[in-house]
């Protein structure tokens, strides 16, 4: 039996972001028929996870860590394990859903050549236009991709909850990051892309 009819071609494309992010939406619109999902935010590039390994081996930057440990060390002890546990926390959530609503995390999703605000922006158009509630996975705050999710979801008026199922409203969230941020503060990391966050849900 043939595992396919047609073999992936050379071809070779070029495209300008927003002609790839309408591509991507257009695929998941084949899937959600105007539907609403479940979003799932977890911390990837940092977060808690980062912390415990720059504390671990004294140093203060993602960059310092990569030059010290390698990229295979990197991938294998803080990205590999954040996709884990996102993709865990996704199941978790999904298992709890009683309409059998989708659920997305972020993690697997890989976009070639895209920035890290090419991604965020992404979610955010995400987080805006599909999504009915967001999810927020343990140690949140400590994560720059997750204060901006979570920033988002609450000026989208979004139903924003944690990893236990509570509700997490925008006075408690917002309790959380800063205390994150004073932690941080306290123990020399840098903070400004949390602070930057944060003021966006003034």
């Amino acid at each position: 039996m043939k595992t396919s009819f047609y073999d992936p071609s050379d071809s070779k494309f070029t495209r300008h972001y927003r002609d790839e992010v309408r591509m991507v939406f257009s695929g998941m619109d084949c899937i959600l028929h105007g539907g609403e999902v479940i979003y799932c935010s977890s911390e990837l590039t940092s977060g808690h996870t980062l912390r415990k390994a720059l504390i671990e081996h004294h140093l203060k930057t993602e960059p310092e860590l990569k030059q010290q440990m390698g990229s295979e060390w990197f991938v294998k002890n803080i990205w590999e394990p954040n996709v884990k546990a996102a993709v865990d926390f996704a199941e978790t959530v999904r298992s709890k859903a009683p309409d059998k609503t989708l659920v997305i995390t972020p993690a697997p999703f890989n976009a070639p050549g895209w920035s890290q605000h090419e991604y965020l922006a992404f979610w955010e158009t995400l987080l805006r236009t599909r999504v009915r509630s967001a999810w927020f996975n343990r140690n949140w705050q400590y994560s720059n991709g997750c204060v901006f999710e979570f920033v988002v979801a609450q000026d989208a008026g979004l139903p924003t909850f944690d990893y236990e199922g509570k509700i997490l409203d925008r006075e408690t969230g917002i309790s959380q990051i800063e205390n994150a941020i004073k932690q941080l503060d306290g123990e020399g990391f840098d903070t400004k892309p949390l602070r930057e966050n944060l003021a966006r849900s003034s």
